[in-house]
C-alpha cells in the first residue's frame, strides 16, 4: 500500500518581500512578526526590506531586493504601513526599477498589498495596482496574499497542463517544479506574451545580465527544458523564436 501523498504548501515557490517603515508606527496595527510567521507557514520566503530613507544612499541589500522585485524573483510586496510606500517609491525610481516594476504589476505578475487605503493610494497614483486586505491586521494582509497568488493568481493553459510561474519555479497542474532564476526570467517572459513567439533578442534581454546572445539564449532554453523534466512547454519557431506552448481557446 503506497504512502498518501502530501500536498504541497499553498505559496510553495513564492518569495514575498515585506516593506518596514522607515521609522517606528505607533500604534502598530501589523506586527511584523507575526506576519512573517503567517507568510512562513504557508509555504513562502519571505524577504524584510530594510527601512529606507530618501536623504541617505539606498543600502546594498535594499537594492539588491529592488533588483528581484523588477526581475520576477519576488512575488508580492506588502505594506504593512503606508510610511513605507514614498520611501520604497523613491528607492525603485533611484534604482531606475520603477518602470519594471510597473510592467510586472501589469501583467499581474507582482502583487502588491497594503492594509492601509492611504498606502494603496499613493502606489495607484504612481501607477502601481494595488489591493487593500480586508482588515488592519497581520493575517489579513497574509489572507489578501493568499487569495491573489492562489486563487486568482493568472495562469494560462498550456499543451503540458495549466501552468502558473511563480519567482522560485513553476506549478503545472499544481505540481511544483523548482527552477533556477534564470529559467524563471525566461518562463516569465514566455508567460506574459501569452502564446507570441519571442525572438531570441527579446529573450536576451530578460536573462540575468540582459543582452545575452543567441547561443545563451539557446543555452537557457535547453537548460529550462531539462529542468522541466522534458515536458514540452517551450517550442521553437524556425527563424523566429521561442513561444509558450499555450493552447488556444
Amino acid at each position: 500500500m503506497s504512502a498518501p501523498t502530501r500536498s504541497a504548501p499553498a505559496l510553495v515557490g513564492c518569495r514575498v518581500a515585506i516593506a518596514e517603515a522607515p521609522r517606528p508606527v505607533r500604534p502598530e496595527s501589523v506586527d511584523a512578526e507575526t506576519l512573517v510567521r503567517t507568510l512562513i507557514a504557508t509555504g513562502s520566503e519571505v524577504v524584510r526590506m530594510v527601512p529606507l530613507r530618501d536623504a541617505h544612499p539606498i543600502p546594498a541589500g535594499s537594492r539588491r531586493t529592488a533588483y528581484r522585485i523588477a526581475t520576477g524573483q519576488v512575488d508580492a510586496v506588502l505594506f504593512p504601513a503606508a510610511e513605507a510606500v514614498p520611501a520604497w517609491l523613491s528607492a525603485l525610481e533611484r534604482s531606475a526599477m520603477l518602470d519594471a516594476v510597473r510592467r510586472r504589476t501589469h501583467a499581474a505578475r507582482l502583487v502588491l498589498a497594503a492594509v492601509d487605503a492611504a498606502a494603496v493610494g499613493a502606489l495607484q497614483e504612481a501607477g502601481l495596482p494595488a489591493v487593500a486586505a480586508g482588515g488592519p491586521t497581520a493575517q489579513d494582509l497574509a489572507e489578501a496574499v493568499l487569495d491573489l497568488l492562489v486563487r486568482t493568481a493568472p495562469v494560462r493553459m498550456t499543451e503540458v497542463g495549466r501552468l502558473a510561474v511563480r519567482s522560485g519555479g513553476v506549478l503545472v497542474d499544481d505540481e511544483f517544479l523548482p527552477l533556477s532564476r534564470g529559467a524563471v526570467s525566461l518562463v516569465e517572459a514566455l508567460f506574459v506574451a501569452d502564446g507570441r513567439v519571442l525572438s531570441r533578442a527579446e529573450i536576451g534581454q530578460v536573462l540575468p545580465g540582459g543582452r545575452r546572445s543567441p547561443r545563451a539564449v539557446e543555452v537557457a532554453v535547453a537548460r529550462l527544458r531539462e529542468s522541466l523534466g522534458g515536458r514540452d512547454l517551450v517550442q521553437t519557431v524556425v527563424k523566429r523564436g521561442y513561444r509558450l506552448a499555450v493552447v488556444d481557446d
